[in-house]
């Protein structure tokens, strides 16, 4: 049955991140590689696009300061919607099992629960260094709504 459950989410999860292609950042971009536009798109559901020619000299820190981290993001996102299937089954299973009857049940959710926290943790401090470095990209969109 957690096997199930598991499935369900990491199924739901992708079609709505592959329907609203969403990330925790809420920026996303398309490149054409043709006309060399980079188009943004700033906002979580309601997005707002933004375009910007670029030149073969600006190119490179257009992917340093644009692409990477929105890539980055989305990479993180796609982890986690594994981390977050895993754990919601893992909760239904630790409760629908065999387990809570037993003695030491407690114990087990103490653990699971540490263990829950410690990769909270580790997701935070992955999405703070991500953050730090949307900096300039928002920096890029703010320039180009004036």
């Amino acid at each position: 049955m957690s096997l199930f459950i598991y499935s369900l989410i990491v199924v739901i999860l992708f079609l709505f991140t592959m329907t609203t292609d969403f990330n925790l950042t809420g920026y996303s971009y398309d490149f054409d590689e043709k006309t060399r536009v980079l188009t943004i798109q700033d906002g979580f559901f309601d997005k707002k696009s933004y375009d910007m020619n670029t030149r073969e000299d600006y190119s490179i820190r257009i992917i340093q300061d644009v692409m990477l981290p929105i890539n980055q993001a989305q990479s993180l996102w796609q982890r986690d919607i594994f981390i977050i299937a895993l754990f919601v089954a893992g909760l239904f299973g630790l409760f629908h099992s065999s387990l809570r009857q037993e003695k030491k049940f407690k114990w087990y959710v103490t653990a699971y629960m540490l263990f829950f926290a410690l990769v909270i943790g580790w997701e935070i401090d992955a999405y703070k260094d991500l953050f730090g470095d949307l900096r300039n990209l928002t920096d890029y969109t703010n320039r180009l709504k004036s």
